[in-house]
């Protein structure tokens, strides 16, 4: 017999051998049970009273001693059956729950060069979508190893999975090693604005599903975090909309 299937009618471990060994003893007293699942009386009987508030555990009284049996199998099952009808009658009410919770933002943060490096995995998440961005990091400040990863393994990854790139630049943009060095194979569309007046210090990704990436992988900062929130996800997807049609007229 599995013993952890007896543990989903609410019994611990210790509980499931008391209840076994009372279908087997039929009805007994705190020491012939104590013996039985080789325990002391006093944790037993702690175990017995327990149980009893359980309803797993029943009793009747012999004079002054009493005489503990197992409830019925069958009884807890459907028991445990008609708890489970109970709950989903509620579920609607618990998804509206866990629905009001889904709408609060989930803010991850990243640190170091590892850090970067998730970020822009998480980027790569799905396949044939498109990436809003503003950019703005000067090459000679990005992290040497980050710049290896991005130019030699990440952009070849992400123009595979035709994961498309909008951005409004001001600094350094990376070309693949792996590929032809223009805009159309690397499935960007860019548009560069003035350092001097729009000057951008970090990356700004807007991507699918609801989340924004805010960071940098300038060797002297390397840190960022990930926000998943519907509002703040629509909202800087029009920024960036009001800034790429304000880029044409710059």
């Amino acid at each position: 017999m599995k013993k952890e299937l007896l543990e989903k009618l609410g019994m611990n471990s210790k509980e499931v051998r008391v209840y076994l060994a009372l279908l087997e003893l039929g009805s007994a007293g705190a020491n012939t049970i104590a013996r039985k699942i080789e325990e002391n009386r006093t944790t037993t009987y702690s175990l017995l009273n327990a149980m009893t508030k359980k309803g797993l555990v029943s009793y009747n009284k012999k004079g002054s001693v009493k005489y503990f049996f197992a409830s019925d199998p069958r009884i807890l099952i459907n028991s445990y059956i008609e708890g489970g009808k109970l709950l989903n009658t509620v579920l609607p009410e618990l998804l509206a729950l866990q629905n009001q919770y889904d709408q609060k933002p989930k803010i991850t943060f990243y640190e170091g060069l590892e850090g970067m490096r998730q970020i822009a995995e998480t980027l790569l998440e799905v396949p044939g979508s498109t990436r809003e961005s503003f950019m703005g990091l000067q090459e000679e400040k990005i992290h040497p190893e980050f710049k290896e990863y991005i130019e030699k393994d990440w952009l070849k990854r992400r123009i595979e999975l035709g994961i498309h790139f909008k951005g409004i630049v001001t600094g350094y943009v990376p070309m693949s090693e792996s590929h032809d060095k223009n805009e159309e194979a690397h499935l960007r569309e860019l548009k560069y604005i003035d350092p001097e007046k729009f000057p951008l210090f970090i990356h700004v990704d807007i991507f699918p599903e609801n989340k924004v990436a805010l960071y940098s992988y300038a060797e002297s900062e390397m840190m960022g975090v990930i926000i998943e929130h519907e509002a703040f996800y629509k909202t800087m997807r029009t920024v960036f909309k009001l800034a790429w049609a304000g880029a044409d007229v710059i």
